[in-house]
């Protein structure tokens, strides 16, 4: 799926959108983002992936991510802002050095 012109430009798209939201996510993010929803739309609705980026809005996904990366800012309770995909998503926090 990632070798395609629609997947290739969806990505684009969605990093174009995030810029004028003034989010800046790892282009990787956004494609295993794109990759998933594609996937699961394909999936839900019994048609192939192909078919499925009909149902791709790249600003409406845009608008999802950069709320959940607002929502991840407000609710840090290290005081994380800005930075997008430099945020610590996913990462385990240090241990002691006692």
């Amino acid at each position: 799926m990632r070798n395609t012109k629609a997947f290739k430009e969806a990505v684009a798209e969605t990093l174009a959108e995030l810029a004028r939201r003034g989010v800046t996510l790892a282009p990787a993010t956004v494609e295993d983002i794109i990759e998933r929803n594609v996937q699961a739309v394909a999936a839900q609705l019994g048609i192939q992936v192909r078919s499925a980026w009909r149902y791709f809005d790249a600003s409406v996904l845009a608008d999802s991510l950069a709320q959940s990366v607002r929502e991840f800012e407000a609710s840090s309770p290290d005081g994380v802002t800005g930075g997008g995909a430099s945020m610590s998503f996913g990462k385990a926090p240090l241990p002691g050095l006692g």
